[in-house]
């Protein structure tokens, strides 16, 4: 008995020792560029997380929203760092964010937060950052009222189908105009999104965008591809309008702008027969008929041809509608795939006026979601569970039945603070 006493003397106390938390990690915080920042501007942050000796687990670290900017993370692997410091090794790791200011003056990042890791992989504590600062710019010649492009290069081209130049419209035909802009430093989600106008006589419909980022070694190139329809209703002569991209150049500290002209387009009505002239033949009983099949032939064709664009109009309006892109979240939230209630996410944000996505995203039965599954693809966190995809869809379900209230004023610009990479 008196060994089996001395054993768990020693056995215990050695189990204890290696359930105590490791000594607590240095945090550092900095930012590039420290001063100098324009709205817009990509800044990065850095977070490193450093261990005195070793490390027994690469921690997990996100940063909290901040109000007046919006904050990516792009890399989903932290860089390894060593360091000596005051005659002690470090050994942790760095890790990147990116911080997009989308309003001038002082902007408050929070303390970074940081998940300790035992060495199986378990949570073993917390750790906090420090907070820190950037004071934002608004140069002259920017408007600041709607989404801010800063970038060391953009480029915007534009495209129709059909040839304009080859193409003979008449009444009931369509022409599509594909946009497609690229960013250097700047993700898909900075840039603006195109007001589509048409005149009287024409209707345009609008696809959802097709947003891709590229990331290389923390640097983003962002592209978006818009694309409108116009049908046009009648015959005429019809303006289509220019569209233009705004952005400040980082290169040469200029505010610049991408064209992108419209188009003339004459329509040709449907054929007509001309009053007056000649008085036509009498035509025997079978040409009489042999003509009115004729016509209600054409009649056929031209009232199909108008069905046919107005169905195909209405079903362009339901998918373009908040309502579509809201029934497409919850199914995609229902479904468990978190990429793809992610990008289901950012189609119905982008359907909601400016203000009413400040609301969405803060209101406190939606934001945790969004947290949570940010965290999961872009912020090295714990993972998307099924069970949070349709807890995630019945809030957006109780969030929808309030989204036809009366609005009281709100801020122009939404808090946006994604943690995640592209």
């Amino acid at each position: 008995m008196r060994w089996l006493v001395a054993l768990l003397a020693l056995v215990i106390p050695a189990a204890a020792m290696a359930q105590q938390p490791a000594s607590p990690p240095l945090m550092r915080t900095r930012v590039a560029p420290a001063e100098g920042v324009v709205i817009g501007q990509p800044v990065q942050l850095n977070v490193d997380v450093l261990f005195p000796g070793e490390m027994p687990h690469p921690p997990l670290v996100r940063v909290p929203e901040a109000a007046g900017a919006q904050i990516l993370r792009f890399e989903t692997q932290a860089t390894t760092m060593r360091d000596r410091i005051s005659d002690q090794d470090y050994v942790g790791q760095s890790f990147e964010f990116t911080v997009f200011p989308r309003r001038g003056g002082q902007i408050a990042i929070p303390a970074p937060e940081v998940t300790l890791l035992d060495r199986s992989g378990d949570p073993a504590g917390s750790a906090k950052g420090e907070a820190t600062r950037i004071d934002v710019g608004i140069p002259a010649g920017l408007d600041a009222s709607g989404p801010v492009l800063a970038a060391d290069k953009v480029t915007a081209s534009e495209s129709w189908a059909p040839d304009p130049g080859t193409t003979r419209f008449k009444a009931g035909d369509a022409i599509t105009r594909t946009i497609r802009r690229q960013a250097t430093g700047v993700p898909a989600l900075g840039m603006a999104e195109f007001r589509f106008t048409a005149p009287d006589g024409v209707r345009v419909y609008v696809d959802p965008p097709k947003i891709e980022d590229r990331s290389n070694r923390g640097i983003v190139d962002g592209e978006r591809v818009d694309k409108a329809t116009y049908v046009f209703e009648r015959g005429g002569s019809y303006v289509l309008p220019d569209l233009s991209q705004p952005w400040w150049s980082l290169a040469d500290k200029r505010a610049r702008v991408e064209s992108l002209p419209g188009l003339t387009i004459s329509v040709a009505s449907p054929a007509s027969h001309p009053a007056g002239g000649a008085r036509a033949p009498r035509l025997g009983l079978f040409a009489a008929v042999t003509a009115a099949v004729v016509l209600l032939v054409l009649a056929l064709v031209l009232i199909r041809r108008r069905l046919v664009a107005a169905w195909h109009g209405w079903q362009q309006r339901q998918q373009d509608s908040e309502a579509f892109a809201r029934k497409t979240l919850i199914r995609e939230a229902q479904a468990g795939d978190p990429a793809a209630t992610y990008r289901a996410l950012g189609v119905w944000l982008e359907r909601l006026p400016p203000a009413e996505r400040q609301r969405t995203r803060a209101d406190p039965r939606l934001s945790p979601f969004i947290a949570e599954l940010e965290s999961a693809l872009f912020g090295g966190g714990s993972g998307w569970e099924p069970q949070k995809g349709e807890a995630l869809a019945r809030a957006v379900s109780t969030f929808s039945q309030q989204a036809d209230a009366p609005e009281t004023a709100r801020a122009p610009l939404p808090p946006l603070n994604p943690v995640y990479p592209a």
